[in-house]
Formats: C-alpha cells, structure tokens, sequence
C-alpha cells in the first residue's frame, strides 16, 4: 500500500502555501503496528497557550534556520514525538490550508517502518496514540461538538477514537489523507456552523 501511495501522491497537484502567511508544516506519519497501518496522532498539553488539549499532527511554525518545510515537519516531529528524520521516508503532500488563525498550514505524510520508540516532549505532548486505518474504514464514531473561535460560538464535526475527539485542521487534513486512499468517512459539513 506504501508504494500505492507514493504514486499517487506524486501524482497530486496541491495547494501551495500562502507566502503572505506565517508558515507551518505537520506530519501525518503512518506506522505498522498490531492493528495494521495506523496514522499517528498526539493530544497536546492541557498547558500550552494555544491549542491545549487538543488533537493534532506533529507539527509547528517554519523556523528560519529550516531549509524547507518539510525540515519543518520532520524537526517538530522529531522534537515532539522523539522520531529521527533518517527513520521517515516522506511520501509527498498535500493542500495546504490556513488555520483559523492565520497560519498558512502544510501538510506532509511519512512513513516509518520497523519499530520505533516514542518519546514525548511533555511540555508540548501528552499523549502520543495511534489510529488504526481499518478503524477509519469501517464507519468510525462521528459526533458534533460546539466550540468557540474568535468571540464566536460554532458547531463542528468530531472523529471519535477512544477517548480522543479529533476535530477542526486536523480533521480536515485526516480527510483530505484518507480520500487519497480511497476511504471515504461520510461528514455532512466540515465546516464550522454557527450553532
């Protein structure tokens, strides 16, 4: 499925960033494990300043010494979940998307093979967790959730693993991933609602 992938994705025509946008990057990084192919996900520390608790990529801002975004990507990964970037074979990418804050967002996919060890920077991660692709494709839990942006109140999609609620880019992103794959997860509206 790997080399599937990297045919497609090489393939892709993509959305490229807004250069009149602070720059980040994130890796969705697909591993073997006992439940197969899974896609790595981390649920940030409750005492971060900006996305406390919440599920995402690795990932962050472009910082100036970063050659592209893809050392972007694999830099943060390396820094948030303890992977070397020797250990990931990047695959390709995918359209960017501006954040609701005004990051103009790239997103990378990854794999590494063999067994890795996982270590978290726990100032920045508290939970490091793996999503199954065979979960994804077999009619995964997806609920709403109300939240707030911007002095506004909006409802918005959520995929249920777990206890973990995976919503908003990074949801976004997941879709736009697993559509490459052929797997398609019915969702109404990814889009914030006014609730």
């Amino acid at each position: 499925m790997i080399s599937k992938l990297e045919k497609k994705l090489k393939n892709l025509v993509f959305d490229l960033p807004n250069e009149n946008l602070p720059q980040a990057a994130i890796l969705i990084l697909l591993i073997e494990n006992k439940n197969g192919l899974s896609i790595v996900f981390t649920e940030r520390s409750k005492s971060l300043p900006s996305h406390a608790g919440e599920v995402s990529f690795p990932g962050g801002k472009r910082e100036a010494e970063d050659e592209d975004l893809i050392e972007t990507a694999l830099r943060e990964t390396q820094e948030e979940i303890g992977i070397n970037p020797k250990q990931i074979n990047i695959l390709g990418r995918m359209d960017t998307k501006e954040s609701r804050f005004g990051l103009s967002v790239s997103p990378f996919i990854g794999y590494a093979p063999g067994n890795l060890e996982f270590i978290k920077e726990t100032k920045e991660v508290d939970t490091i967790f793996f999503v199954p692709l065979n979960y994804l494709k077999d009619k995964p839990s997806i609920t709403n959730k109300v939240t707030n942006a911007s002095g506004e109140t909006f409802e918005t999609p959520v995929l249920n693993y777990d206890s973990h609620k995976i919503w908003g880019l990074t949801l976004g992103f997941t879709l736009q991933f697993l559509k490459i794959i052929e797997i398609d997860i019915e969702i109404d509206d990814l889009y914030f609602r006014k609730a």
